[in-house]
């Protein structure tokens, strides 16, 4: 269960550094890099609205993040977030996907984001797959 409570605190630290990341006075360097030939001027709404939609997934993974920690006490009794975060990354990446595609973000960007997410889950998948013990031989028998 250890790997459980590293996974958990590294998660939980990752998602609240996404929160500020996307803190509005931050955001426009990184835009800059997520959305090139964007025009980023802050009185543009479609630029508050994009800040503001970001604002609000930082805030949704900060959320995940406290939680984590919070589980990485006990990382046995809280094995859900661990599935949360895998639903989260999977979910973020569609998304990624679907900005590459429509042709705003940065492909570059893009790829790191994919390593980023694909990290998350193998380790989430790791983390659950050792915490589960398996069959046991009294239940090897029944049926559902």
């Amino acid at each position: 269960m250890r790997n459980a409570g590293w996974f958990l605190r590294a998660v939980g630290v990752f998602y609240l550094l996404n929160l500020v990341g996307t803190l509005p006075w931050n955001t426009r360097a990184l835009f800059e890099l997520m959305y090139p030939g964007l025009p980023l001027d802050g009185a543009v709404p479609h630029f508050t609205l994009l800040q503001d939609a970001w604002l609000v997934i930082g805030a949704q993974l900060a959320a995940i993040g406290v939680v984590a920690l919070w589980g990485s006490r006990d990382p046995l009794h809280h094995m859900a977030v661990v599935k949360v975060v895998i639903a989260t990354e999977v979910g973020t990446g569609l998304w990624d996907l679907y900005s590459v595609l429509v042709g705003r973000m940065g492909l570059a960007f893009w790829l790191v984001l994919l390593i980023v997410h694909a990290a998350w889950i193998f380790w989430a998948v790791h983390v659950v797959r050792a915490a589960d013990p398996g069959p046991r031989p009294a239940d090897a028998g029944r049926r559902s």
